[in-house]
């Protein structure tokens, strides 16, 4: 694998996406072989690290000014330079990856052990078996669920539908019964 080809597998890898398991062994075969898409993609796991550490990002902040009299004041936006930092090095990012495509950067290997790719292929191949474990237990779940509320629904009509026919009955008995004296008294 070229590092160009391991770069559009190293995104999908980084966020769980899906990959076949041919393509992520050649892409840490790859890693072993190449020392600079190693530091790119430690680099990116623990950028990615430090991002999901935050506890949450202030979605109000932003440019907006506040008048004092006469005066204004701006607050500092700090989530427009994450965003600004962010782009540059995503700009960063795609420059190198174009400067390599074109030739300009040499290939790279990287340098992981046999044994701890197997092992991290191991670790995404069990986390997917575990969430589809999860998500048809979740299913059968609300199946069960559906079910019962079913069942509870056609009980509630067949008691209501009892409950009419007895009351029926009872009329049909009591007019018998009427119909029965009013016989009897002739």
């Amino acid at each position: 694998m070229k590092c160009n080809e391991s770069l559009g597998i190293m995104l999908d890898i980084l966020y769980g996406e899906e990959v076949e398991p041919t393509s992520a062994y050649r892409f840490f075969c790859h890693l072993k072989e190449c020392c600079e898409c190693d530091a790119e993609f430690k680099e990116l796991v623990e950028t990615r690290e430090i991002l999901g550490s935050w506890d949450g990002v202030d979605e109000t902040a932003g440019p907006e000014t506040f008048r004092e009299g006469f005066f204004q004041t701006r607050r500092f936006n700090w989530w427009g330079l994450v965003q600004k930092a962010a782009a540059t090095l995503l700009i960063i990012i795609g420059g190198a990856a174009a400067a390599q495509e074109v030739g300009l950067i040499p290939e790279r290997t990287a340098s992981l052990p046999e044994a701890e790719l197997a092992r991290m292929i191991n670790d995404i191949v069990v986390e997917r078996q575990a969430e589809g474990w999860m998500v048809i237990g979740e299913a059968l779940v609300t199946l069960k669920e559906d079910l019962d509320a079913k069942d509870r629904r056609q009980t509630e009509v067949f008691y209501r539908d009892l409950d009419e026919i007895e009351e029926k009955f009872l009329a049909v008995m009591e007019q018998t019964r009427l119909g029965s004296e009013e016989m009897t008294s002739q």
